[in-house]
């Protein structure tokens, strides 16, 4: 099983995330130039992945997307997203309205430090675990690789081709991505968008109850 992290993050945010013993594989995020598309790092990540072999993607957020992507090319027995859209169909209104705009070129240093407060709420962050490790992820990339990440996100079209065996598990509490939007989840009931750590037990059965299905398909 192949795991992609969110936007900015690393591996650390499957730390708690128990999936028993299947043969776990953490991809991260490579460094990119800046208008990459989701494309692009579906295709630099496909060169880290054996193909050859069945296996399983399970994206957060962002990896969500590019495991959508990567489907395309690894051809796996299932993807698993969470906190994650589908397509731009999931995305609210005020997303959408940036769109085409570059929002990210505003970003610095200096903003995101001052609107860290505002993403660990819209993020879900709340016990002091959580404000560590968010704290932490926050700073793995560069400022021109998360406006390179952001963009990517944002222009996205959706999966440039249909994906099969699809299972999408999303909170009811996730702010930056409502689940009013999204379409065919699962719902983890006060799932935040960084509940695949914060609620890495609930997380964890669901994902597991599609690996079952994954592998032993009757």
């Amino acid at each position: 099983m192949y795991l992609i992290p969110g936007l900015g993050a690393d591996k650390r945010l499957f730390a708690k995330l128990d999936l028993g013993d299947h043969d776990l594989h953490f991809l991260e995020w490579p460094s990119m130039p800046l208008e990459s598309t989701l494309v692009d790092y579906a295709r630099v990540l496909a060169t880290r992945i054996d193909a050859t072999k069945p296996h399983v993607l399970i994206g957060v957020s962002m990896g969500g997307m590019v495991a959508q992507e990567l489907a395309a090319i690894t051809h796996p027995q299932k993807v698993i997203i969470v906190s994650s859209w589908k397509g731009p169909n999931e995305m609210p209104r005020h997303l959408k309205l940036l769109r085409g705009t570059h929002p990210e070129r505003i970003l610095t240093a200096t903003i995101l430090k001052q609107t860290l407060p505002f993403a660990r709420w819209q993020m879900g962050v709340e016990s002091p675990e959580d404000v560590a490790l968010f704290n932490d992820l926050i700073t793995v990339h560069s400022v021109d690789q998360l406006k390179a990440q952001i963009n990517a996100c944002i222009t996205w079209n959706g999966p440039s081709e249909p994906v099969k065996d699809l299972v999408h598990i999303h909170g009811d509490q996730d702010r930056l991505m409502p689940i009013g939007h999204v379409h065919d989840a699962h719902c983890i009931h006060g799932g935040s968008h960084f509940m695949v750590f914060s609620k890495a037990k609930e997380v964890g059965e669901e994902v597991k109850a599609a690996l079952r299905t994954a592998f032993n398909p009757s």
